[in-house]
């Protein structure tokens, strides 16, 4: 599998991880163990899922101070 491919599919499996809480509570009970039943190899995904989860952070992150100084100004 590419990692282009890999990294779309990581991308899609996060992106279901938000909208289903009992998907995500599968999840943080054992990453290893939810990755693996998907079919994906742990120790070749976690980069990927840290990077989405830490790019997605900064963008709530941004998003928030933006609105907080709009707020501010206001």
């Amino acid at each position: 599998m590419t990692n282009e491919k890999l990294k779309k599919e990581i991308i899609e499996l996060y992106e279901k991880l938000e909208r289903d809480k009992d998907l995500y509570k599968e999840f943080l009970e054992d990453e290893d163990k939810f990755l693996e039943a998907r079919g994906f190899v742990p120790s070749e995904v976690k980069g990927l899922v840290n990077n989405i989860v830490d790019t997605r952070n900064t963008i709530l992150k941004d998003v928030l101070e933006e609105q907080s100084a709009k707020l501010e100004k206001k």
